[in-house]
């Protein structure tokens, strides 16, 4: 059974309603009935083109208002609900809350660009991810290598500069794209596709190091005894004081200098 293309309606001469299927359409017919639409008006293949996809468009949603409506509904729902969830889930079960979100920023955009062949993504992902590997490596051993904290520190404070730089470059270009500074220039599709996939640049290597980088510090902190997942911890630190170095953090009484980080440091008995 042969089914037939969205159809759009058009006034007849009779002053009755017939459906016309656009699919069917040659160009010179496309043309004619885009005419009919906008008399008087000269247009070009291209906006002849975007209008025939808009009113196949529109005659495919017809009538489909309580549908969309029912959506609506249920995204106010889900936007509502999700958060205490979230934060439900975040407080009875950390451990695998945490697995689950750095798992899913890891691995869902990969796969999505790897779909839809988006390789420069895919290829500056597999790099981050190298290295990253090497640094969770290092963060994972027992016993840590004395110059384990200061590598991870440098690493991540180091992909956080970089990822501010890009989302600020991405939100600056875009900016520019917007106000349309330079006709002709700022005003392209590539040019405005640009700014926003150097804000996502950003952004999403952003997120990603400051989930990777509280996995490191836990995991350090709790390979040197001043933290601990499962039970309690066999050392203790004031507040005001890293448990990773051993240095003050800068506030507070005793906010000082420890004078010595903790890997130099034997623990007492």
């Amino acid at each position: 059974m042969n089914q037939a293309g969205p159809s759009v309606a058009v006034d007849s001469a009779s002053g009755g309603v017939a459906a016309i299927d656009v699919k069917t359409m040659n160009d010179e017919q496309q043309a004619a009935y885009v005419s009919s639409l906008y008399p008087g008006q000269s247009l070009a293949a291209d906006d002849i083109r975007r209008i025939i996809q808009r009113e196949e468009y529109n005659m495919q949603h017809k009538g489909h208002e309580g549908k969309h409506l029912a959506m609506f509904l249920i995204f106010l729902c889900v936007l509502a609900i999700l958060p205490k969830t979230v934060r439900y889930w975040r407080q009875r079960h950390p451990r695998s809350y945490r697995l689950v979100s750095i798992g899913s920023i890891c691995l869902i955009p990969p796969y999505f660009a790897l779909a839809n062949r988006y390789f420069r993504f895919v290829s500056i992902w597999i790099g981050y991810a190298l290295a990253n590997t090497y640094i969770l490596y290092l963060a994972t051993r027992e016993p840590l290598y004395p110059r384990t904290p200061r590598r991870v520190y440098q690493w991540f404070a180091l992909t956080n500069k970089v990822s501010y730089a890009v989302f600020v470059a991405g939100i600056v270009l875009f900016a520019l794209c917007f106000f349309n500074v330079a006709p002709g220039l700022t005003d392209t599709e590539r040019m405005v596709e640009s700014s926003l996939i150097t804000v996502f640049y950003g952004l999403y290597f952003g997120l990603m190091s400051r989930d990777l980088v509280t996995l490191c510090s836990d995991k350090m902190a709790a390979t040197l005894g001043y933290a601990s997942s499962n039970g309690l911890p066999t050392k203790h630190l004031p507040h005001t004081v890293c448990c990773i170095c051993g240095d003050g953090l800068g506030y507070g009484s005793t906010g000082t200098d420890t004078g010595g980080g903790l890997l130099h440091a034997d623990a007492a008995p």
